[in-house]
């Protein structure tokens, strides 16, 4: 009998805690917008574009810490987060923009799929390109070629 592909636990609890960074990013970013623009009266797009850019920053180091535990970055790994987040950001607004029905349920679908995806994606490129420890995240070893008793 085959079975399907094994999940290693460590990416599984990886995603987990990306899941939980993200989620409360995102909570905190509506939250702080919903305040700002119907409580402040500041304007709409100025605003939520103003506040998601503030957030990547913050996102890439709760991310780096948080969610995938590495100790060094660099402003290579942090362009492209920051690509990969301005990217999902415009793939949302161009899929969700094009393909709103104005049914609700249909349109919560097209949302739901659309985010996942765009969140799916993150978190590939965060575990394979951005937060993939490189030689200098690695615990150093002793060359047993230079070792000298």
């Amino acid at each position: 009998m085959t079975t399907g592909p094994k999940i290693d636990p460590q990416t599984g609890w990886t995603f987990v805690r990306f899941l939980l960074v993200g989620g409360a990013f995102s909570f905190g970013y509506s939250l702080t917008n919903a305040l700002l623009i119907g409580k402040a009266g500041l304007p709409p797009f100025a605003t939520t574009v103003g506040l998601y850019l503030l957030c990547i920053p913050l996102a890439y180091l709760a991310q780096k810490r948080i969610a995938f535990r590495v100790r060094t970055g660099s402003p290579r790994r942090f362009a492209v987060y920051a690509g990969t987040q301005l990217f999902c950001l415009a793939a949302i607004a161009l899929i969700t923009t094009r393909f709103v029905t104005r049914n609700v349920i249909i349109d919560t679908g097209i949302f739901l799929v659309t985010v996942g995806s765009a969140a799916l994606l993150s978190f590939l490129i965060g575990k394979f390109v951005v937060f993939r420890p490189g030689a200098s995240d690695a615990p150093r070893s002793e060359d047993p070629a230079r070792k000298s008793d």
